[in-house]
């Protein structure tokens, strides 16, 4: 969520309007995205640590137990040796992505500032090419309960770029911001699947798995990006 130095000529506006100064997204916006990014970092940190300081084995074996837990035919005894790793790599997967989005937030709003500062010496646009990729990353998350939501979230930092031919660039990038944030997370889940099924002696089958879980992730990446293309080109294309 950091911005760039370049300013480049929005492509969008008619002829005949001056695009020096254009600043197609109000301030507010960039502290309410950089606020709301924050608090959801802070409170990934605060459930990370927690986790991680009060979730023991004692506490794991009373969850098994209590429930009969059988996870992919393991005995209860397998699923807690296999949980207390899983659940250490876990929560330190949720502190660590807090903690990046806290930093990330602060990093896009001072970014932002000095955006606009510069333009307002020397003109130019506000609409720089990572700053519209995270705002359309934003336009994703925001409806994210519609199928298909990053060809919104495309459309809108393509519209909001407003360079012609650029579309496709910057909305398959509007669709890879969200989840290179989580990243931190995926690692740790899949570290702490391989760290429990080394704790039960079953570390070949953990990899079997955590490489099932990787390619997961990638061919959602790969739908993601191509949506967020996708959305880009319409407006390319269309608007």
């Amino acid at each position: 969520m950091t911005d760039v130095d370049t300013v480049h000529d929005a492509g969008r506006p008619a002829t005949d309007e001056p695009t020096d100064g254009r600043d197609p997204v109000p301030v507010a916006v960039d502290w309410l995205l950089g606020i709301v990014t924050g608090l959801i970092g802070l409170a990934l940190t605060a459930v990370g640590a927690a986790m991680y300081a009060r979730v023991d084995r004692a506490l794991i074996t009373d969850f098994v137990t209590s429930e009969e837990v059988e996870v992919n035919g393991l005995t209860p005894a397998e699923a807690i040796d296999a949980g207390v790793p899983f659940v250490d790599w876990f929560a330190a997967g949720l502190a660590v992505t807090g903690l990046l989005l806290i930093a990330v937030a602060a990093a896009f709003v001072v970014a932002r500032r000095r955006t606009r500062r510069r333009v307002a010496r020397e003109g130019g646009t506000t609409a720089t090419f990572r700053a519209c990729a995270v705002y359309g990353a934003a336009v994703t998350a925001l409806v994210s309960f519609i199928p298909g939501a990053a060809v919104a979230g495309g459309g809108a930092a393509a519209y909001l770029y407003g360079e012609n031919g650029a579309g496709l660039r910057i909305g398959a990038v509007a669709g890879l911001v969200g989840w290179a944030l989580t990243a931190p997370l995926l690692v740790a889940v899949g570290g702490g699947f391989l760290a429990g099924a080394d704790a039960i002696g079953q570390l070949a089958a953990g990899a079997v798995l955590v490489a099932v879980i990787v390619v997961a992730e990638l061919v959602a990446l790969a739908i993601n990006a191509g949506l967020g293309a996708a959305g880009g080109y319409l407006v390319d294309r269309f608007a």
